[in-house]
């Protein structure tokens, strides 16, 4: 069996299944109702209210998103989306790395003088190795992503 005959076998089928589920066609086996009637839901007011204003919000977003997208350009917004999420992680690891160096105000005891400066030192170090070590990653997997595209490509002109 070749191939194009499995192709051709599967397609039949499905389109047999499809046939055999659009003829049946009974008006209380919507998805609705039958999601209604097993799970016995009541809609109330607040529901309706906070998936309108979710809704709303998430409408709210998407024009945002396209505003800064079409504002930027697409290279510039994502690289300042990488920026941002890069600068996201440094703070998240920085506010970690002050907690175990004692550095962080609610350290007990907090460091001072000579012991401050040396572990303030560290933290700038360390930061500087994380934020280039994340730049890297983001560079490879930019690198991994166009290769990948490249390769779809040229595969699909092959096919």
């Amino acid at each position: 069996m070749t191939i194009d005959d499995s192709k051709n076998k599967i397609n039949q089928s499905l389109l047999s299944t499809l046939s055999k589920v659009t003829t049946s066609s009974d008006a209380s086996s919507s998805f609705a109702s039958i999601l209604e009637s097993q799970l016995g839901t009541k809609v109330t007011a607040s529901s309706s209210s906070s998936t309108s204003t979710t809704t709303s919000e998430s409408d709210a977003a998407v024009e945002a998103f396209k505003e800064a997208l079409t504002s930027k350009g697409a290279l510039q917004f994502y690289q300042d989306y990488n920026f941002d999420k890069i600068e996201k992680l440094i703070e998240e690891k920085q506010a970690e790395l002050e907690d175990k160096l004692g550095l962080s105000a609610d350290s007990q005891p907090a460091l001072t003088g000579d012991d401050r400066t040396s572990a303030l030192s560290t933290l700038d170090d360390m930061m500087d190795a994380f934020r280039k070590q994340l730049q890297d990653k983001m560079e490879a997997e930019d690198q991994l992503d166009q290769q990948n595209t490249t390769l779809k490509a040229f595969l699909e002109e092959l096919a």
